[in-house]
């Protein structure tokens, strides 16, 4: 058996753990790209809610309204608890 010979089994298992090695790694780098890519996604929609609702549509004066039904509700909704509750 000639010295090359010997080496070919040590080759292709390197090459087996090189071709791994190579899917693991494109494998973490397409995870991050998808993280970052949800960020971007998130923050886009975040500023459009945003720019949306300060302006003077439809969709601000709802927004607008919406808010203040909130605070009502968290204004109104304590003093009926502990009417309920309590009395």
């Amino acid at each position: 058996m000639t010295r090359m010979e010997n080496l070919q089994p040590d080759l292709e298992e390197q090459a087996r753990q090189d071709a791994v090695y190579q899917a693991a790694m494109s494998s973490i780098n397409a995870s991050a790209r998808r993280t970052e890519r949800n960020g971007y996604a998130v923050m886009a929609s975040v500023m459009g809610y945003g720019e949306g609702a300060l302006g003077d549509g439809m969709f601000a004066k709802t927004s607008h309204a919406a808010k203040l039904f909130m605070i009502a509700f968290g204004c109104a909704v304590p003093p009926f608890l502990v009417w309920w509750v309590l009395l």
